[in-house]
């Protein structure tokens, strides 16, 4: 009987396809070959490809998502998403999967539309009753983005509203500032989100469903030398340091394991998800949803499962499990 056939789809159209490519990488190397026949699929501004895990390019249609392998066409059976931005990460993937009926980790349309917008994550969060930052959505039309930005207060972050990795995000300290933040931003969204800045114990943590209900894993504390985790303090600082678990008081990890749980269940996302917070010492306050997280060598959330007991091959290959049943 012929094994599940497994599309692990990387790349994307934003500056994250370099990590997507490990990410992919990564869960490539943790899918259990003796279960499923995984194959990448790549998907750039110049087109869609597959190819094995190896390199051997494989004959791949677009439009019914399957390939053929010189024995006829055979239909991917469903979709590890490994890509960070669009189209990965923004729900358009997810559409073009639900029109074909193709199963996916991730959550929906609506899940992943919504949570690709930082403001419109936290407006949401906000609503919910949940601490978050203020913040202010900014739009290049706008006349007034000086004022807008001032009403939130300094120091503030300017961040492109749709990107992630902390593409394209400035700390601006003052009015002075804001120009050249506003244009970095813009360079890489057409809309950006003015928020507070919140100062204290920068902590993450990743959620997961393999078939019961979301589980909380280990809580991360970052530490760095930089003025917040920005790309180069994600991926190329030596002195950052992942704490993992976070050395916390246990009601401290129970309350960001449990508010991790919350919005990533209120928000009906799926697979796995890391949710970040800021520990201000009397305030949980909750900065960001990631519905796709990194899983490089250098990501979080694999350390995450490892230190769990889960595991990195556990995880993969149950949600894979968990995707083939709902084909």
């Amino acid at each position: 009987m012929a094994l599940p056939l497994i599309a692990i789809v990387r790349g994307g159209y934003t500056g994250e396809s370099v990590i997507s490519m490990q990410s992919a990488a990564r869960m490539m190397g943790a899918t259990d070959r003796t279960r499923f026949d995984p194959l990448y699929v790549t998907i750039s501004q110049e087109g869609w490809s597959c190819e094995t895990a190896e390199g051997t390019p494989v004959q791949f249609d677009r439009g019914t998502f399957s390939v053929d392998r010189g024995r006829g066409p055979q239909r991917f059976a469903g979709a590890l998403i490994a890509i960070h931005g669009s189209p990965g990460e923004d729900g358009r993937l997810q559409g073009y999967l639900d029109l074909l009926d193709v199963p996916y980790q991730t959550g929906g349309v609506l899940c992943m539309a919504l949570t690709m917008s930082k403001y419109g994550t936290t407006a949401l969060l906000r609503q919910l009753g949940f601490d978050v930052a203020p913040s202010a959505l900014l739009m290049q039309h706008m006349p007034d983005l000086a004022q807008r930005a001032a009403a939130i207060g300094y120091p503030c972050f300017v961040k492109p509203d749709r990107s992630g990795s902390s593409l394209g995000i400035s700390k601006v300290k003052t009015p002075a500032d804001l120009q050249a933040a506003l244009d970095t931003a813009f360079s890489e969204c057409p809309a950006i989100m003015a928020e507070g800045a919140v100062s204290g114990r920068e902590l993450t943590c990743g959620v997961i469903d393999l078939g019961r209900k979301a589980r909380a894993l280990p809580v991360c504390e970052v530490l760095h030398t930089r003025e917040f985790f920005d790309y180069e303090a994600k991926y190329h600082a030596k002195d950052t340091q992942e704490l993992v678990p976070a050395p916390l008081p246990d009601e401290i990890t129970r309350l960001v394991q449990e508010r991790s749980a919350a919005i990533y269940t209120l928000l009906e996302c799926r697979g796995m998800v890391r949710v970040d917070h800021i520990w201000t010492g009397e305030r949980l306050v909750t900065i960001e949803v990631n519905t796709t997280p990194g899983f490089s060598g250098a990501s979080i959330f694999p350390k995450m499962l490892e230190v769990s007991g889960i595991g990195v091959e556990a995880g993969i290959n149950g949600l894979l499990e968990q995707m083939v049943q709902r084909g």
